[in-house]
């Protein structure tokens, strides 16, 4: 039987404004309890105070930002900022349960340019209602893949923090060069070029000889389905060891290993391959005070874009080639381990999502 969450909950309202006057960055005696916000990092905590607006076990629901981000609150809080707290009828549902269908709720179109998760949202939609053993059975497979999940997602992530380390091993802090490497700019070791906005009536979806798949932010996110452009210009095709980054949309995302047209969205780096290689550049252009410069060098306007000038005056140091080169090996010994953990966690994330849809949908 399907019903209305509202059905379900004692109750389902949206966070107000933080008590500035009753309010502390850090937990102390006077302010014990948790405020929580629109965000994943530290589950949304956002300071403290010393009253809790929610007692009850509830399920908080991100409503702007990190949209749908759910959290079980076991402890009394304070939800600000428009977060939503739903809290269940235990004696209907299972809070694990109807955590997963929290999950599966879309924001409605609500007119604005910046999308938002409302009350009125929640309510709407609907669960099958089945008795609680089922639904804690359901639960707790989800709650195993979702753990394999995690599992996979934080060796990746390991894999890559590996990576970082070696890189600061071999070549020393990149922010302070204290190896004193020669200092050069992008411009002087590289020339970019910007890809091409290709109309959709030229865009196919299945693919023809003569074509290459079109690479854009989107498809590289996974929001897009695969297109593909024929017989395009040879100054817009990038091959696998090539490097792209966003200039625009996801400003400085680094790309490499994919072949294809890409976007004007993206900058081709085509670096002097006697000096640098290409697992050097990636990483350096990954390190997070070159992310940031190149965040600072793209404006503060609604949709930074770097342009070219200012992508050149990027500084770069440059190590020996052959240093460069080792650890280009180790870079490629630890990806090949990664290719195999990425195939088994997207096999692990299909099948949730397909649980998901089976449960939910």
């Amino acid at each position: 039987m399907r019903v209305k969450l509202e059905e379900v909950c004692k109750r389902i309202y949206a966070g107000g404004d933080v008590p500035k006057d009753r309010y502390s960055e850090e937990k102390t005696e006077d302010y014990k309890v948790p405020i929580f916000a629109n965000a994943e990092k530290d589950e949304g905590l956002y300071g403290y105070t010393d009253e809790a607006r929610e007692k009850e076990l509830s399920i908080t629901v991100a409503a702007r930002g990190t949209i749908g981000y759910t959290v079980i609150r076991k402890e009394p809080f304070l939800p600000v900022v428009r977060l939503i707290t739903v809290v269940p009828d235990l004696e209907k549902v299972s809070e694990r349960y109807l955590f997963y269908a929290l999950k599966m709720c879309k924001p409605q179109s609500s007119g604005t340019s910046i999308p938002q998760l409302t009350v009125p949202d929640i309510k709407k939609n609907t669960l099958n209602l089945l008795d609680i053993a089922e639904q804690e059975s359901i639960a707790n497979r989800l709650d195993k893949l979702n753990g394999i999940i995690k599992l996979r997602t934080e060796v990746i992530s390991k894999m890559d923090e590996l990576i970082r380390a070696r890189f600061v091993e071999m070549f020393g802090d990149p922010v302070s060069n204290n190896k004193k490497w020669i200092m050069n700019t992008f411009g002087e070791i590289c020339r970019v070029r910007q890809g091409l906005q290709i109309p959709i009536s030229k865009r196919l979806i299945n693919y023809e000889e003569g074509c290459y798949e079109y690479i854009t932010v989107q498809y590289i996110n996974g929001g897009k389905d695969r297109e593909y452009i024929k017989n395009p210009k040879p100054t817009v095709i990038c091959m696998e060891d090539d490097i792209l980054m966003a200039r625009t949309g996801n400003t400085g995302k680094v790309i490499t290993g994919v072949r294809g047209v890409f976007h004007n969205n993206f900058l081709k780096i085509e670096f002097d391959r006697k000096k640098y290689n290409n697992a050097f550049i990636v990483q350096y252009l990954n390190l997070d005070f070159i992310k940031a410069d190149i965040i600072r060098r793209a404006g503060v306007s609604t949709i930074p874009d770097l342009n070219h000038g200012e992508f050149y005056k990027i500084k770069i140091f440059e190590p020996p080639i052959e240093l460069q080169n080792k650890f280009a090996t180790f870079v490629s010994q630890v990806n090949k381990s990664k290719v195999e953990v990425q195939k088994a966690l997207d096999k692990a994330q299909l099948l949730f999502d397909s649980l998901m849809q089976k449960y939910f949908g």
